[in-house]
């Protein structure tokens, strides 16, 4: 099997930790502290990480098992 694509996608999601997009709409919001926001910004990094470390656990296990 061909591991090209995989290592790939493994590749992609650790540089996707590195980044987080927010909508101006979050940023913008008066009804929304400082605080808040903060707290929102951390959720929103935190989730994308879980996303991106099963997406690299799962693609490392296929990678592994087509050895």
């Amino acid at each position: 099997m061909n591991t090209h694509y995989l290592k790939e996608i493994i590749k992609l999601a650790k540089e996707g930790k590195e980044t987080l997009l927010i909508r101006k709409e979050i940023i913008m919001d008066d009804d929304t502290t400082d605080e808040d926001l903060g707290m929102i910004i951390r959720m929103m990094y935190r989730n994308k990480v879980d996303v991106a470390n099963q997406t690299i656990t799962q693609t490392q296990n296929i990678i592994d098992n087509a050895s």
